[in-house]
């Protein structure tokens, strides 16, 4: 019986920890952070966290950013191919912020990605065949680490928000894409 649980505690410690979120499975810990701007990410993650939610994250959504979002919707086949494509938004040490994609997992309807501590929000495309509004899997990742998860559709651009616990379509069909739909949301927000 003793070498039963020595030979499970070995298991456990030479085990990875992953954290299951479908569609989504986090690395934890896993995956190296090479480059010179995740080291300023994550001295960012130690800066307070903003609270005011989904109007923030919007309005920090710039031209480079709707350019990833361009490219993660390229990299998913416009939406025809069965595979995910996501886009980090990371708070910087200097205040900004950084849209990243990472490299593609080829995964069926789910992507696995390093879960960075200075993600303020988890942008993914979602397949035009599957639901184009966040799913049980994206809500369960949203509230696990308390920041907004939006889909790209061809049906338009959703986002969950933990805070609410609500979903709410941003911008009909392929509006996203589109640098004029941002300015619009950008002046609608600087107005409240």
């Amino acid at each position: 019986m003793k070498r039963v649980a020595l030979l499970a505690l070995l298991a456990l410690c030479f085990a990875p920890s992953l954290a299951h979120a479908y569609p989504f499975y986090t690395l934890l810990h896993i995956l190296p952070r090479t480059s010179a701007a995740d080291a300023e990410a994550e001295r960012a993650a130690r800066l307070p966290r903003p609270t005011s939610g989904v109007d923030f994250v919007l309005s920090t959504f710039d031209k480079p950013t709707i350019d990833k979002f361009r490219e993660a919707w390229q990299r998913a086949s416009n939406g025809t191919s069965p595979r995910e494509s996501v886009v980090l938004i990371l708070r910087m040490a200097d205040g900004s912020y950084s849209a990243r994609l990472p490299n593609p997992t080829n995964e069926y309807k789910s992507f696995t990605f390093a879960w960075h501590p200075a993600t303020i929000a988890i942008v993914h495309t979602h397949p035009n065949g599957s639901p184009p509004r966040p799913e049980d899997g994206d809500i369960t990742a949203a509230d696990r680490y308390k920041v907004p998860i939006f889909t790209l559709t061809m049906q338009g651009m959703f986002v969950y928000d933990p805070a609410t616990r609500k979903i709410t379509r941003i911008l009909d069909g392929l509006l996203w894409r589109e640098d004029a739909a941002w300015e619009k949301i950008h002046e609608r927000l600087a107005s409240r």
